[in-house]
């Protein structure tokens, strides 16, 4: 076992919420809580990374709930981790080692990172 991913059951760590989406979402992307309570993507043209509430579990279409991944649980749809390195949500919702004001979590795997926001 190299990793504390590898120690949990099958299903372990997927504490998510399901949210009603504003626009399509895909797959593993860095979502945003809107005051009305729905989900859109984190993205520079929206300027919300400060509203990050998760990462979407499966593709999630405009208007459809979906499951998102929140803190406390490990998503295991991020790719390029580095196992044990701190992650954080950047302007374009993209999730890096590069330090911000927003952070997403540490990696638990090369796929997957505990949400600790």
């Amino acid at each position: 076992m190299s990793n504390l991913s590898d120690l949990l059951p099958a299903g372990a760590g997927a504490k998510s919420a399901d949210f009603v989406a504003t626009g399509t979402l895909s797959s593993g992307q860095t979502v945003a809580l809107k005051t009305d309570g729905t989900v859109e993507a984190i993205s520079v043209i929206a300027a919300n990374k400060t509203d990050f509430v998760g990462i979407t579990d499966e593709a999630i279409s405009s208007a459809a709930t979906g499951a998102v991944i929140v803190q406390g649980g490990v998503s295991g749809k991020v790719t390029g981790l580095t196992i044990g390195s701190d992650y954080y949500v950047q302007d374009d919702g993209t999730v890096t080692t590069v330090t911000s004001t927003v952070p997403a979590g540490r990696a638990l795997s090369a796929t997957s990172i505990l949400l600790e926001g």
